[in-house]
């Protein structure tokens, strides 16, 4: 295998976009790659400048700084990929953890960042004014990927917890589902138009009779009036001009549950800064329907109600939230990320020490309500 002595470790050859996808399984699993060969023009270019190839190599800014003054690489098709892969060896030097990859472009990267090598390279030419941020995000990389490993484990986390559920299952409504056609006049299968195969590409940027959902609002008042009958809970209902349903939900104990429900969507905020849109996709390739947005919201709401909500805040230096929902069948799911922009400062501050006094983030159940005489 090649080596180079600009680069501590084995070369090898620039993946490709079939490398990336594994068809059938690997008896002898290939790692991926942390440094790629095919730099050899842009060396001899920068020796012709009169630069050491051993010090861009060592120095990611004296790189930088480097291609910035010489435009001129790009003239060149065979230099400016040469240049490209000696830049993502570089970035593979300063942050040891980053490997190669093929997307829509050779880039260079872990799960938390991944750096386009060619479209670096034309922004370190066009705009050497981004020098500054570029390096603040290479400091960041390491505690982005701490940060990320530590969510991770969160999301790993098999805690068993005891979830209390009302005595009599929630009984969803029928829903009345009017048929809607498409432009050929056929009755348009949401839920399972693409059982067949992959949406077009078109789909995703096109949204078709959204009030289709608009039925969900009947389940949203089932499921308002079973949580009230069965938890010790108050629920303001309001609705407004528009027919928008906010329902606010407080429990004696557990989470707090706000619904704000329109003909095509479902919000959920809920404890401390956990917030649901369903559906997440309104896009004709995701294909919801008014029965898949039942089942989420159905889920997300049952299990908060028995105690299966979790929330820790925040997660390392970045201040990530872990989010779990735990459903009452054993299943679940979990998120992690920044909270939204919109939330004010103060109201993390609030969060992270409701949070901290949670049983390692769980909220608890709600009460069930005393038997009526």
């Amino acid at each position: 295998m090649a080596t180079s002595d600009l680069f501590p470790g084995i070369l090898a050859p620039m993946p490709d976009a079939a490398s990336a996808m594994l068809i059938w399984p690997s008896a002898e699993p290939v790692a991926p790659a942390r440094f790629v060969d095919g730099f050899a023009p842009f060396v001899a270019f920068a020796r012709d400048a009169g630069a050491d190839p051993a010090v861009l190599a060592a120095d990611l800014f004296a790189l930088w700084d480097f291609v910035a003054t010489h435009a001129d690489l790009l003239a060149s098709a065979e230099t400016a990929d040469a240049a490209a892969r000696f830049l993502g060896n570089a970035i593979a030097v300063v942050h040891p953890a980053a490997t190669w990859r093929m997307t829509s472009e050779a880039e260079v990267g872990t799960s938390t960042m991944s750096v386009p090598v060619a479209g670096l390279l034309r922004t370190i030419v066009e705009h050497p004014e981004h020098r500054e941020p570029f390096r603040e995000m290479i400091a960041s990389w390491p505690q982005a990927d701490r940060d990320d490993q530590e969510l991770a484990a969160l999301g790993n986390d098999d805690v068993d917890i005891d979830l209390v559920v009302a005595p009599v299952p929630f009984a969803r409504p029928v829903l009345t589902v009017p048929e809607f056609l498409d432009d050929d006049g056929r009755v348009i299968e949401y839920g399972s138009r693409w059982s067949g195969g992959s949406p077009p590409d078109d789909a995703y940027s096109r949204t078709s009779h959204l009030e289709r959902f608009a039925p969900m609002l009947t389940v949203v008042d089932a499921l308002a009036d079973h949580l009230e009958t069965w938890y010790a809970v108050d629920v303001d209902r309001r609705v407004d001009e528009q027919g928008t349903r906010v329902f606010r939900l407080r429990p004696m104990t557990g989470a707090p549950l706000t619904i704000t429900a329109t003909a095509e969507s479902i919000g959920i905020e809920a404890g401390a800064l956990f917030q649901e849109m369903v559906p997440g996709c309104t896009c004709d390739a995701c294909d919801e329907s008014a029965e898949t947005v039942a089942d989420q919201v159905e889920e997300t709401l049952l299990s908060i109600a028995a105690g299966g909500l979790r929330e820790v805040f925040p997660v390392g230096q970045r201040r990530w939230l872990h989010t779990r929902i735990r459903t009452v069948d054993g299943g679940g799911r979990s998120s992690g990320g920044e909270p939204g922009p919109s939330v004010p400062p103060e109201r993390l501050d609030a969060a992270a020490e409701l949070l901290a006094g949670l049983s390692d983030g769980w909220w608890p159940a709600w009460s069930l309500r005393a038997p009526r005489a």
